[in-house]
């Protein structure tokens, strides 16, 4: 998709509940959003966070970036109550944006 800042981003997730980090509950986690990640994190490890690795520990399931102009990759990735991806990683399709 070609966008314009600023860009909003809704997350989803099917068979899962968003719950805020810290909270351990059976099926259940909160979202991160990769940007322009060529390689996916230890999925063993907590997930990194900065700028490319944003965390959404509140349970949050939309955001509004400023991003440079330019094409971008986004990808979400669901982490555990202490921000580890689960044994099966939920993992969104990569999708690519341009900014205009």
């Amino acid at each position: 998709a070609v966008v314009t800042n600023p860009v909003k981003i809704k997350f989803g997730v099917v068979g899962m509940q968003i719950v805020p980090a810290g909270v351990d509950k059976y099926m259940s986690g909160h979202h991160h959003l990769l940007i322009n990640i060529d390689d996916l994190p230890n999925m063993k490890m907590p997930i990194p966070s900065d700028k490319k690795h944003l965390h959404f520990g509140k349970g949050q399931t939309e955001t509004t970036l400023e991003l440079p102009k330019g094409k971008h990759t986004l990808q979400l990735l669901l982490g555990d109550h202490m921000h580890i991806p689960h044994d099966e990683p939920l993992l969104s399709e990569k999708i690519e944006i341009t900014v205009r």
